[in-house]
């Protein structure tokens, strides 16, 4: 649990990085990288949340 906590730190930390790198230069590529990153976070809570979904209904059996 710990560790999906700190690949959603890290994941946001990239975010801000890639942003404020295309503030300063403009590069579209900062852009994308910000998006790679945006998409690994979503997918990071969407398995999370698959697994606490499942333990509920573990529970529930």
């Amino acid at each position: 649990m710990l560790a999906m906590r700190l690949f959603l730190i890290l994941i946001a930390m990239v975010m801000v990085i890639s942003l404020l790198g295309y503030a300063i230069s403009h590069d579209p590529r900062w852009l994308r990288f910000a998006g790679l990153g945006l998409k690994a976070g979503l997918a990071l809570v969407a398995l999370l949340m698959l697994v606490f979904l499942i333990e509920r209904l573990l529970i529930a059996l």
